[in-house]
């Protein structure tokens, strides 16, 4: 293999298995975490309930935006549409409001 090729692939390997270890859909059916007011601590993600994921600032690495808040599972009369718009408009700002810093010290 000549060694730009060979590079090349220890570039992208990373990254391709980094990729496919989120559990991300290509379809937009929603991502299901259940109804999270009924975890310990709510909304806000804990490292016990977020291992994968917990301590990393990029959310969208493992969450599609398109993918996130499409049914409400909570019960609660909230409008569901609204707070996708607000994800899709307002990006990864708009994760920690809710959320929780997600162990990542500002």
């Amino acid at each position: 293999m000549k060694p730009l090729k060979y590079a090349l692939w220890l570039l992208l390997l990373p990254a391709w298995m980094g990729l496919s270890s989120c559990n991300q859909s290509a379809t937009n059916d929603g991502e299901d975490f259940g109804n999270l007011l009924t975890s310990p601590q709510g909304l806000l993600l804990t490292e016990e309930e977020h291992p994968e994921g917990w301590g990393r600032a990029e959310c969208t690495l493992c969450h599609n935006l398109e993918n996130i808040h499409l049914e409400n599972r909570t019960g609660l009369p909230i409008d569901i549409q609204a707070i996708y718009q607000q994800a899709l408009d307002e990006g990864l700002s708009s994760c920690a409001s809710c959320h929780g810093t997600n162990g990542v010290v500002p």
